[in-house]
């Protein structure tokens, strides 16, 4: 009977959060589940015996146990997210995993979830959870839970009750959920923002009209990173990178859409089919106006897109900069692949009348980039903006042509 119940893994530090580990691990047992503890603690001895002790786990990261007692919390903290990864990522039968921590447990929490797939649950009840929890998400599928209350002073009503949720909605995700990603057929990403929306909308409907199935991915640094992944693993066949501000993070990550994997490296090492254009390739974007450098401020066109965002024109020399970076990129292609060049506009932004308006500096970057791209780079050029609808018909039209 205990074989048949679905393994889950509660992820602890347990010399300081035993009681919060035991709870969510009786919590588990009474919804009919197999709880596995990982102790991930290094400070002091654990209070509760886990399942896996932390010198296994440190083992499992390349690392010996005398790096516990090292000091260097930093390094232990990512050697054991690391080594809880690895041992996670190894479990054929796991289920599930959930973790608990504050902002050390979270940060650990989060890179062991980085091992595991997409459509694997993951839950994190945290205490940082309603503050930026994008350096622990990254662009995997973890939930997070705020836990409201501290979670290292034993119990409460309270407590007792977000620690009850979280469980229930972990032993959902495995009872009633679906592991791993289904089958999607011919499944085509595509990048996108709001600035280059029209074109995505289009191209969904015309991929679909044949036979394909679309996978759009905002384009906010995490989007293209699960997309990458999605490539790298084969689940996405073929992409659409119709929007690739991206890469101007890669170059300037000051900007807050910085990607957390190499942009257009997957599709590259796959030998996918890829169309691709220079969407929003001209600008950065940041949070409000005290938030962007100085050096992005003065002389610069500036688009308020709501109170909390604002993009800013690059300069010609970092228009340059962005072009050289995806010369080399689109260069790494031994297929064929097509890139694509309106020249009426990359977004709604620098359409003619638009805030970040400035044609000259976009036929010096096409200018440029021509004189870089190697001949399997097919060029192709529209008198027309990214959103026009003409756009999206000749993206799916070679896009056909690349992937028969």
């Amino acid at each position: 009977m205990d074989a048949q119940r679905p393994v889950v893994a509660v992820i602890g530090t347990m010399d300081t959060k035993g009681w919060e580990v035991g709870y969510l691990r009786e919590q588990l047992e009474s919804m009919g589940l197999k709880p596995l503890t990982l102790d991930v603690g290094f400070l002091n001895p654990p209070t509760l015996t886990p399942d896996i002790d932390r010198e296994t786990i440190i083992r499992a990261s390349g690392h010996d146990s005398s790096l516990l007692s090292s000091g260097k919390r930093d390094k232990i903290i990512e050697a054991m997210g690391t080594g809880a990864g690895r041992i996670l990522s190894a479990m054929e039968n796991l289920a599930g995993v959930i973790a608990i921590g504050g902002n050390q447990g979270t940060a650990l929490a989060g890179i062991a979830m980085q091992h595991l797939p997409i459509g694997k649950p993951k839950i994190i009840v945290s205490t940082v959870a309603s503050g930026n929890i994008r350096p622990y998400v990254r662009y995997k599928d973890i939930y997070m839970v705020f836990s409201v209350a501290d979670v290292e002073f034993g119990p409460n009503p309270l407590l007792e009750t977000v620690l009850r949720n979280a469980a229930a909605a972990l032993a959902g995700m495995v009872m009633h959920g679906r592991q791993g990603i289904g089958e999607g057929g011919e499944v085509v990403g595509i990048t996108s923002l709001g600035s280059t929306g029209r074109a995505t909308v289009a191209c969904v409907k015309l991929l679909r009209k044949h036979g394909y199935t679309p996978l759009v991915f905002h384009a906010s640094g995490a989007g293209g990173s699960a997309m990458e992944e999605l490539i790298e693993s084969g689940f996405i066949k073929g992409v659409l990178d119709i929007n690739l501000h991206e890469v101007v993070g890669e170059v300037f990550p000051d900007d807050i859409y910085t990607p957390m994997k190499p942009r257009l490296y997957a599709a590259a090492k796959r030998g996918a089919p890829l169309v691709a254009a220079p969407g929003s390739i001209n600008y950065l974007v940041f949070g409000p106006l005290e938030s962007i450098p100085q050096r992005f401020r003065e002389g610069r066109k500036i688009h308020y897109h709501n109170p909390y965002n604002l993009n800013v024109r690059l300069t010609r020399e970092e228009l340059m900069q962005v072009c050289d970076t995806l010369a080399q990129k689109l260069n790494q292609f031994k297929r064929k692949i097509a890139f694509i060049i309106p020249a009426r506009g990359w977004s709604v932004l620098d359409i003619e009348g638009g805030e970040l308006y400035e044609p000259g500096s976009n036929e010096l970057f096409v200018k440029r980039l021509k004189q870089q791209l190697g001949r399997n780079v097919a060029i192709e050029e529209l008198d027309t903006d990214i959103n026009d609808p003409k756009f999206a018909e000749l993206a799916v039209k070679l896009y056909l042509e690349l992937s028969s």
